[in-house]
């Protein structure tokens, strides 16, 4: 959990000159849930019998709030689980300013058909308040462009509502999607895996790319599996010359 917390400070503090957020603010900003991370009973979205994937999004962002529903779909989709008898979508909205209209339009550009089957619940400021600050997610709300800094991710949760994964990508594989829907449906609770986690905010529709802190990651990551790689054919070089 610390790796997880030591990038997504750097994620969110290397954001562009156009983000009207300050460092205070953004550190706020974060996926954080306990071991014991579960959705409020008096809340209504868990049924006791099937798991469900939950996502939040922002019903007005089309940069990745609309890729990451669209894909979590395609995902659960490719699963050959059946939605509704199997498993569940929720998708819930980080605006409560939003009405039916909004949710409407953005669902049905980013689920078609799959709306139907999908969970969309109204849960008004301080229930939403309540849901976030059990499941561990730090968001902010940018008042100078209506936007909210949120982490990327997709919960999967046990027929009672307790996490037993988090998928902090876009596109998470349908074999993984399949074998943890499986896992939490037995109500298998799984450790948090330290991956990155991807932040809405760290995307610049003015450029439409990806910003520098995104990058800056990657590249360490990939400067780190080169020097990995790069002392591990060190090694086994002397481990050969001392062999000889």
């Amino acid at each position: 959990m610390r790796r997880i917390s030591a990038i997504l400070a750097l994620l969110v503090c290397a954001l562009p000159a156009w983000a009207g957020l300050t460092q205070a603010e953004l550190g706020l900003v974060g996926l954080r849930p306990g071991d014991t991370a579960q959705v409020p009973a008096g809340l209504g979205l868990s049924d006791g019998i099937r798991p469900a994937v939950l996502v939040f999004a922002d019903f007005e962002c089309p940069d990745i709030c609309d890729p990451l529903v669209a894909q979590t779909a395609d995902s659960l989709a490719g699963t050959g689980l059946a939605a509704g008898r199997d498993y569940r979508l929720i998708v819930v909205g980080l605006d409560p300013r939003d009405n039916a209209a909004a949710r409407d339009a953005f669902l049905g550009g980013t689920l078609g058909d799959r709306r139907a089957a999908a969970l969309v619940p109204d849960l008004g400021p301080d229930r939403l308040a309540e849901l976030t600050d059990a499941m561990g997610f730090g968001y902010v709300y940018d008042a100078e462009y209506d936007r909210f800094a949120h982490p990327v991710t997709s919960f999967v949760l046990t027929p009672e509502g307790r996490v037993s994964r988090v998928f902090p990508a876009l596109h998470p594989a349908p074999d993984d999607m399949r074998r943890a829907l499986i896992e939490a449906g037995q109500g298998t609770v799984g450790g948090l895996a330290e991956r990155l986690v991807l932040t809405c905010y760290g995307f610049d529709p003015l450029t439409g790319r990806y910003n520098l802190a995104i990058e800056r990651i990657l590249t360490i990551f990939g400067v780190t599996f080169a020097l990995g790689l790069g002392s591990a054919l060190a090694i086994a070089h002397l481990r050969e010359r001392r062999a000889s």
